[in-house]
């Protein structure tokens, strides 16, 4: 799959549920027929997973009732995330109704994870279901391949060891990283480029000292002065079990750097994994296609996606004067939109900006001034 195309993920997945009645066993949510579905015993909270083996950035689910004894979907809760302990998961979305043989569409904002779960809580429950479907984006974990240091270290528990894929939970004393006891303790991982984080794991040593991780920070950013400590906060932890794995959503923090680190006196720093997902925080406008209601003598479109600041009469674009001037840019692909920045004139007329509307959408009607603000 290319980088940054949407799949149904769960077409490959590995799907598994509470219980099977009858032989209505969990593949059958995803064989693309209406007229079988997934049906579990009547029983306390069950459950329908999708493993999709992979690490996916999930856009949205969908569920397809089955065409009978529709009110069994009622309260069922949608998650997606990395853990088998389903209520450890997020929340993408509740279903309080859908009409027997409809198909409803959640939106997960790009929730990370490798699982998608469908549960209902409560007694004498039974969990049926028509289709699911779990459309996303794989989410590497951009930590491999990253490099790391820490503020001192402790024996041979070395920086890097907190991104060597094995969570420590095997190989407890080569497994993970440590720092000495010393005051604000800290360990960075350079990504090697800029990223638009969306979430970070953090796995903690298992054996014991769970609570040395307790009030470190997790901070994401550019800067490495004050070794990186002045980025702006992605979270802090407050506590994780021993042995267990936390995720932290970032919100789309961009930055080349993670820092983790521990405020205060006498602190030791041990993280057994730091997994990082996010995308690259790239421009998508310089490959795109620009065009513009009018053009003034070789101010043309394109020249607004060239990044030039230093050639004023020719870095730029305009338009003559008149009604509604516009100019659009085509992407090429769909994409979520998260930033989008726009760089003023220099040498003169700033006020001609003033009152523009910035539009993103997939409508050309009206030239595009339809689509949403």
């Amino acid at each position: 799959m290319a980088r940054g195309q949407e799949e149904n993920a769960a077409l490959w997945g590995k799907p598994s549920q509470s219980s099977t009645y009858a032989g209505s066993g969990p593949k059958m949510a995803l064989d693309g027929l209406l007229n079988s579905w997934t049906h579990t015993n009547e029983e306390t909270n069950p459950w329908w997973r999708v493993d999709l083996l992979k690490v996916y950035r999930v856009n949205r689910v969908t569920i397809t009732n089955r065409p009978s004894f529709a009110d069994r979907i009622n309260g069922a809760v949608i998650r997606i995330g990395n853990f088998l302990d389903i209520y450890s998961n997020t929340i993408c979305g509740v279903i309080s109704t859908l009409a027997a043989g409809a198909t409803a569409t959640f939106s997960c904002g790009g929730m990370v994870g490798r699982y998608m779960v469908v549960h209902i809580i409560g007694q004498l429950k039974i969990l049926s279901l028509g289709e699911a479907g779990v459309y996303g984006t794989l989410a590497g974990n951009r930590a491999v391949g990253g490099a790391t240091m820490q503020s001192s270290t402790s024996a041979d528990w070395f920086a890097e060891k907190a991104i060597d894929g094995n969570r420590g939970l095997q190989q407890l004393y080569t497994g993970c990283s440590s720092t000495l006891n010393e005051t604000n303790p800290w360990w960075r991982l350079d990504l090697r480029d800029v990223y638009r984080v969306s979430e970070v794991v953090i796995t903690n040593r298992k054996e014991c000292c769970a609570e040395r991780i307790n009030g470190a920070e997790i901070r994401i950013g550019n800067s490495l002065e004050n070794n990186g400590t002045n980025n702006p906060i992605c979270a802090v932890i407050p506590d994780i079990p021993a042995g267990e794995s936390n995720n932290y959503s970032c919100y789309r923090l961009e930055g080349r750097y993670v820092i983790i680190h521990i405020p205060g006196d006498w602190k030791i720093l041990t993280l057994c994994e730091v997994e990082v997902y996010g995308y690259l925080a790239e421009n998508l406008a310089v490959a795109g296609t620009a065009i513009q209601s009018s053009t003034s003598a070789d101010w043309f479109a394109e020249k607004a996606i060239d990044r030039g600041l230093q050639q004023l009469y020719t870095g730029c674009s305009s338009t003559i004067p008149e009604n509604n001037p516009w100019w659009r840019l085509d992407l090429h692909h769909i994409y979520r939109v998260s930033k989008v920045v726009i760089t003023n004139r220099k040498d003169c007329c700033a006020e001609r900006i003033n009152g523009a509307e910035i539009r993103i959408g997939n409508s050309l009607e009206n030239n595009g001034t339809n689509n949403p603000m």
